[in-house]
């Protein structure tokens, strides 16, 4: 397998402010602009020469891309070794491999750079650590910056040469279990306890396994944990719980009495206890000198952890520790653009609008900033003005499906029907089959009522993702679907069983189950399911009103009529929405 080496990139320039008496200098690669998109690190590359957007992956220890992402670029997949898998949250997946002839990255293009290819789909494909890491990089997401650097005669020199005034953070980068692996490890202290972290700026949030959670002391069964579902690159969801922390401490740094999350099972097969995620590195300018095996930072100020339940005193660094004021502010539309998105992702809209105001004010006629700030304003409830926004994007760039997809679903919470649908249709005609643009579609089609319209789009995705973590919920789409429109019910079924043996019996899944052998006229079968599902979500008015139809076919009729009731009582429309498919106490 060939590995990217930097080496060979010959651009290496000596940076005059990057240069201290004691004789330690930097010598920069070139930065790459980093815009946050969706909660996710991101920058554009070109794949044979056509420009791609990849997610900044220090946690990946391997460019990685999903089957879908491969087959829309035309790359050819060959095998990987016998026994060649994956670990991750959720488990491990087969995998295959692919090169790509010319990779286009910092200025250059490079030749035959190997990907691997499966796993769960992010969206896009991943630049991990073997690329990111190969050299020392500054990482300053919250400035939409990420540079490659070569440090020469700087053993005695600190990194942090942007902190002005001597305030920064230090920790000792760990080795790795396998000296092929390039990834940052660090030793994190929790409530007095160790554990080990690595830093992943592909992880939307700072994550902590449950083994380790338990081993420093907390309590994931007390009334204040919030508990939940997550996924990562492994074939299936996990558990995961929102806790409160007393400490937390990396190198010189401590913060005090804040949230994160737990999450079910192991990192990485086991070896690493925590993801230091994308939420830490906004809140922080970093430079990882795996030179010197050790990490510089300082504290941006605002939120560190994304669940955190918001900025304040304590979700922040101790005393002695000061928030990095020597940054430079922003002065061109594109600096404004990127720190918007930035603190859209950090949970802060307002402080993201007033950003990108500048950036549209100095830019407008720029269609993605005024789909950053209908984000930013949709996210701070002002959806009308987050409407207009788009509206404006999609006048000066028609076929943004990204702006299609968010406008779709602002009309579809309008009621504007006919507009959600125009916007899906064109959004179906642009996105590539089995991405994660075409599953959104095929779910706003079965909203929008028009399940038949969302077939074929599951299949391709299906078809694509065959060890994807979300392949439960698309198998249980595209079951409903077909029950909604009463055909290939015998595949429906099978979608619906596969769904719940990957998933276990999640109450939507059972809906869709209850649903299909409704058609089937198997009415013991749907009433179990039913019956199921509303033990554990007593007020799904479709539920009820499925249980309904399935008693009184089967000869229940007082007890059906009175589901009947029941479910018009949860939602006034169901009798309405369900007569459209023939669904009705009369029906067949």
């Amino acid at each position: 397998m060939r590995m990217l080496r930097l080496g060979c990139l010959g651009i290496g320039v000596l940076l005059a402010s990057h240069a201290w008496a004691d004789g330690c200098q930097l010598k920069d690669y070139g930065t790459l602009p980093v815009e946050m998109v969706g909660g996710q690190a991101t920058t554009m590359v070109k794949i044979n020469g056509s420009d791609t957007r990849f997610i900044l992956d220090t946690g990946a220890f391997f460019n990685t891309m999903s089957h879908a992402n491969a087959s829309s670029l035309g790359l050819k997949l060959r095998p990987a070794p016998f026994g060649f898998r994956i670990n991750g949250i959720g488990g491990s997946a087969g995998v295959q491999f692919t090169q790509v002839k010319d990779f286009g990255i910092l200025g250059t293009t490079l030749h035959d750079i190997a990907f691997i290819v499966g796993g769960t789909d992010t969206g896009h494909g991943l630049l991990g650590a073997n690329l990111l890491d190969l050299v020392d990089l500054e990482i300053d997401l919250a400035q939409g910056k990420l540079t490659l650097f070569k440090a020469e005669h700087c053993d005695k020199s600190s990194l942090a040469y942007w902190s002005k005034d001597g305030k920064y953070n230090v920790a000792d980068i760990m080795s790795a279990d396998n000296q092929n692996d390039r990834r940052t490890f660090l030793n994190v202290t929790i409530n007095g306890k160790q554990v080990r972290a690595v830093l992943d700026s592909g992880a939307y949030a700072t994550l902590l396994s449950r083994r380790a959670a338990e081993r420093v002391g907390i309590d994931l069964n007390t009334p204040e944990v919030r508990a939940g579902r997550s996924f990562g690159i492994g074939a299936k969801s996990v558990k995961t719980w929102t806790v409160r922390i007393d400490s937390f401490s990396v190198g010189t740094e401590t913060i005090q009495h804040s949230q994160m999350q737990v999450i079910d099972g192991n990192i990485g097969g086991g070896e690493t206890d925590m993801l230091l995620g994308v939420d830490f590195l906004l809140a922080h300018h970093m430079f990882i000198a795996n030179s010197k095996k050790k990490a510089y930072f300082t504290y941006n100020g605002g939120r560190v952890f994304t669940l955190a339940e918001a900025p304040s005193d304590n979700d922040k660094p101790g005393a002695g520790v000061a928030a990095d004021d020597n940054g430079a502010a922003p002065t061109s539309a594109p600096d404004y653009a990127l720190r918007g998105e930035a603190y859209l992702s950090r949970g802060e809209p307002k402080a993201a609008e007033t950003d990108l105001d500048e950036a549209i004010r100095m830019a407008p006629d720029q269609a993605v900033y005024y789909v950053a700030r209908a984000r930013a304003r949709a996210a701070d409830k002002q959806p009308d003005a987050a409407l207009a926004d788009l509206d404006k994007s999609l006048s000066l760039d028609p076929k943004n499906v990204d702006a299609l997809l968010l406008r779709a679903e602002l009309r579809f919470v309008h009621k504007d029907r006919t507009g959600a649908t125009a916007d899906v249709t064109a959004a179906g005609a642009l996105a590539p089959a089995g991405s994660t643009q075409a599953r959104s579609i095929a779910g706003l089609y079965i909203r929008l009522d028009q399940p038949a319209a969302a077939l074929p789009i599951l299949d391709d995705w299906i078809r694509l993702h065959g060890d994807d973590a979300m392949l439960g919920l698309a198998l249980n789409q595209r079951c409903w679907a077909r029950s909604l429109s009463n055909q290939m019910l015998d595949d429906a079924l099978k979608d619906c069983r596969k769904a719940i043996r990957r998933d276990g019996e999640k109450p939507v899944y059972l809906d869709s189950l209850g649903m299909v052998q409704l058609r089937l006229g198997h009415y013991p079968e749907s009433i179990k399911a039913y019956e199921q599902a509303l033990a554990q979500t007593p007020h799904s008015a479709w539920s009820r009103y499925g249980l309904g139809l399935a008693k009184i076919r089967s000869g229940q009729t007082d007890a059906g009529d009175a589901d009947l009731v029941a479910a018009r009582a949860l939602d006034p429309d169901i009798e309405a929405r369900a007569a459209k498919y023939g669904l009705t106490a009369a029906g067949p």
